[in-house]
């Protein structure tokens, strides 16, 4: 739970509603689906419920979800939100989310977003296939190639995806080539979401997989990620940007019914909602308690 010093229907709350994808099936906690399905139902019927976005499911995999569901849907929690990943069959994965959401009555889940990937060149015909009225998010990779895949994914009125880290501490992208994806994304007016590596508020060192022996890098937090994001959107410097991607110290951030308040920065609750609309959409996780209970523990007022 957020600590009651934090205003839940204030700032924090701005900042966070349903940030966090639910994506237990994914590196590095890779749980069975239904372990997965049982997570998501104790976390919408949590105190924390407001900060959960969708389940995150491969969508070749929407058919097992079905027969799990069965009559899931509890008493005023309405249906729950999916996230579909599409794999390399396309049209298959899109006949299958079709029909996943003609049983939602039955089920009680629907598919509310899909998800792909496109290289620069390749994003059209990774969205070819897929309804242009459905929400998509495009995972572009980092660099000059990434950037300019962002333009196709524009044409296409859809939302970018970005990579903020993996299992290994190379999978962790440079703080220049995060802050170049923000800023081609905003020059773009282009939202976007992000995943991989976002379990913790704030920019430490952490053990990079749940094993036991695993090995320890240094990981950007979300809230790193959503300061660098409102900088730039407020109209501030990279450089600035760059400050908020690599901030470690918890004291520098303060929340309260009005504003986050970053060393000389005060970002108030309107800004932070438009940013939530219209940029940074949210994380894909397959944590959502790490997150939260970090969060709690981290002393922010």
């Amino acid at each position: 739970m957020i600590p009651p010093h934090l205003s839940v229907a204030g700032t924090l709350e701005t900042l966070l509603a349903g940030a966090f994808d639910y994506s237990g099936l994914f590196p590095p906690a890779q749980l069975e689906l239904p372990a997965v399905l049982a997570n998501y139902r104790t976390y919408r019927a949590s105190p924390d419920a407001w900060a959960l976005g969708k389940l995150v499911i491969p969508a070749d995999r929407l058919g097992e979800l079905e027969s799990l569901l069965g009559e899931s849907t509890r008493a005023g929690t309405g249906a729950i939100p999916v996230s579909a990943v599409l794999g390399p069959d396309t049209s298959a994965d899109v006949k299958a989310v079709e029909a996943f959401n003609r049983a939602a009555a039955r089920h009680g889940a629907r598919v509310e977003s899909v998800e792909t990937k496109g290289s620069a060149g390749a994003v059209r015909a990774a969205l070819a296939a897929v309804p242009t009225g459905w929400t998509r998010y495009v995972e572009v990779s980092l660099g000059e190639a990434g950037i300019a895949a962002l333009d196709e994914v524009a044409r296409a009125h859809a939302f970018a995806k970005v990579r903020t880290g993996g299992m290994t501490q190379a999978a962790f992208p440079s703080p220049e080539h995060l802050i170049a994806f923000l800023e081609g994304a905003l020059r773009r007016r282009l939202a976007f979401k992000a995943t991989a590596g976002l379990h913790h508020p704030l920019r430490g060192t952490y053990r990079l997989t749940y094993a036991e022996n695993a090995p320890s890098g240094v990981m950007y937090g979300y809230l790193n990620l959503l300061l660098a994001a409102a900088v730039l959107w407020t109209g501030g410097e990279a450089s600035l940007a760059r400050e908020g991607l690599l901030e470690e110290d918890p004291a520098a951030l303060r929340a309260d019914a009005e504003a986050l308040v970053w060393r000389g920065e005060r970002l108030a609750r309107g800004i932070l909602l438009t940013l939530r609309a219209d940029f940074l959409h949210g994380f894909g996780s397959c944590s959502f308690r790490e997150p939260m209970d970090e969060l709690a523990a981290g002393g922010w007022q």
